[in-house]
């Protein structure tokens, strides 16, 4: 018995000092039995093994708080552990117990028997100890990415348009344009001096993009927010924001959102978040046409995302699936809509590149027919599939986050004047600070 003891303390070890991780996968040869963990724990407090396969469910479960007592009986049991020592920190600073976390990598970082392995774990939690004890923290970043737009002016598919329900020859031409996008942004974050930890949050920025060949579409947006965060049981944020752009130098739009957001942690490292948006959109005179107007309209949405990292793989996977639904309410009728739309998203890290999947769906159905263009409602369902791989450089050459990303979109309607098809590549570059 003492034999498999060692064996399992050190695949424990072992998969707990992973960089980010708390959930240590190897099984022990009890953890099969009928009777429960909790029971055994119960019936038998003081057998270490039976405390860190009990820790173990519990982290995988999320339950830091179970940990942090399983994790003190273990140091009593073993008190010169100093692994349970750097676990014990890891959950009581995501607890937010800086104190406790703060006293036990003070004793850990002045014992220099400290293994290496330890001790740069122990002070990377030591840097996020700080990191978690400003008051008031800035922070920003400025990107510039350069592409090709196909259809820039997004032009309808097909050989024909409809006017007064009559087809006409479509002579719109897809073009493809390249483009330069620029984008810089300064946050900055203040933390209250309460028990429970909460947070405000103001930033502004500016975003834009430039056609190399066409200047009929350049953009130019400014937008501000501010945020509100609570660590709870069920953790909360508030964030209102508003923009305005625009195009080719001339006022196009603005518009204002505010968004209230509910996350549950839930097993498994999984969590829920759910949203509810109220936001309003207002044209401005565009080129001397008022045209743009009868597009204002007051938006109101809901959304659910689900997202859980996929255990048992040889490299990190995160899966996120996400359900959101929109009603807006414009001045015209047939500007009003409401859609419906799925995401499913991967995350993962291969060999030090960032690669991002997603594959969205969309409905959108009118409120009334533009009879202008046909007497039907328009009917639009969209399929868009994004990717992207990104890369950070090394301190010495500016830590530079590198992207290169794109989409391809096609979206179908019952009127042929909405149907297209839209596709970007671009390569950027990022620097956070």
């Amino acid at each position: 018995m003492q034999a498999v003891s060692v064996h399992n303390r050190k695949c424990f070890f072992r998969r707990a000092l992973v960089p980010g991780l708390l959930v240590a996968t190897c099984a022990l040869p009890f953890a099969a039995q009928a009777q429960t963990l909790r029971d055994k724990l119960f019936a038998d407090p003081t057998n270490i093994e039976i405390n860190l396969t009990y820790l173990q469910q519990q982290l995988a479960g999320g339950n830091f708080k179970g940990a942090a007592a399983t994790l003190q009986r273990i140091l009593l049991l073993d008190p010169t552990s100093k692994l349970a020592k750097i676990l014990y920190a890891e959950v009581q600073l995501k607890l937010g117990n800086r104190a406790d976390a703060r006293l036990i990598l003070q004793q850990l970082l002045a014992d220099k028997s400290l293994p290496a392995a330890m001790r740069d774990k122990t002070l990377a939690l030591s840097e996020a100890l700080q990191r978690s004890e400003k008051r008031m923290s800035l922070s920003g970043s400025v990107g510039l990415a350069g592409g090709s737009a196909d259809n820039a002016l997004a032009a309808p598919k097909g050989p024909i348009m409809l006017f007064n329900d009559q087809p006409i020859a479509n002579t719109s031409k897809e073009v493809t344009e390249a483009f330069i996008d620029y984008d810089g942004v300064v946050s900055l974050s203040y933390k209250l001096p309460t028990y429970r930890e909460r947070a405000l949050t103001s930033s502004f920025g500016v975003a834009g993009r430039d056609y190399i060949d066409q200047n009929t579409t350049d953009s130019l947006t400014g937008f501000i927010s501010f945020g509100y965060s609570e660590k709870r049981k069920l953790p909360l944020k508030f964030n209102y924001s508003a923009y305005a752009t625009e195009v080719s130098g001339h006022a196009y739009n603005a518009g204002q959102q505010g968004v209230f957001g509910v996350r549950v942690d839930l097993p498994k490292n999984a969590n829920l978040q759910t949203s509810l948006r109220i936001g309003e959109t207002r044209h401005f005179s565009y080129l001397g046409s008022s045209v743009g107007k009868q597009r204002d309209n007051d938006t109101l949405g809901i959304s659910a995302t689900y997202l859980r990292p996929i255990a048992g793989l040889s490299f990190p996977l995160l899966v996120s699936t996400s359900l959101l639904g929109d009603k807006s309410s414009a001045e015209i009728k047939h500007f009003s809509a409401q859609s419906v739309s799925a995401v499913v998203g991967l995350r993962t890290r291969l060999a030090k590149v960032n690669v991002s999947l997603s594959l969205d769906f969309l409905v959108t159905e009118y409120e009334a027919a533009n009879t202008l263009i046909s007497t039907k409602i328009r009917e639009d369902e969209r399929t868009r599939l994004t990717a992207s791989l990104g890369y950070k450089l090394p301190p010495q050459f500016g830590a530079i986050d590198v992207a290169l990303s794109g989409f391809a979109a096609d979206t179908r309607s019952n009127i042929p004047n909405s149907t297209r098809t839209l596709s970007e590549l671009k390569l950027s570059l990022r620097r956070n600070f």
